[in-house]
């Protein structure tokens, strides 16, 4: 394969890979904030409104467009999904948060 095409399979990686987590994170705060009469999940707006949550910040999260935000945004959300502010899966968190905002910069210099 060609240097275009081995960066081009790292960037679509990235995409899948982010997307992924998106997921992720949205199927556990439905899965955790349902309604008490019914059982489905809560709206992302009530969500929102409960934890003093920005909606369009929470949207960027959920659909895949957390590389764009500050890791201090993403904390707030993740503390709230959880329901506590557990240091060591936000160290981890960030670790993967910041290497795929990373691969950019790396693919650029290869």
């Amino acid at each position: 394969m060609g240097k275009s095409n081995n960066k081009k399979v790292v960037k679509e990686a990235r995409s899948v890979l982010t997307s992924a987590l998106s997921n992720l994170l949205e199927s556990e705060r439905e899965r955790k904030f349902k309604y008490k009469v019914g059982g489905g999940p809560k709206s992302r707006k009530t969500f929102c409104n409960k934890f003093n949550l920005v909606e369009p910040t929470v949207a960027h999260i959920e659909t895949g467009r957390l590389l764009g935000l500050k890791f201090e945004q993403l904390r707030v959300y993740l503390a709230a999904v959880r329901g506590r502010d557990d240091t060591e899966f936000l160290e981890s968190f960030k670790k993967v948060y910041t290497g795929l905002r990373e691969l950019d910069s790396l693919l650029t210099k290869l």
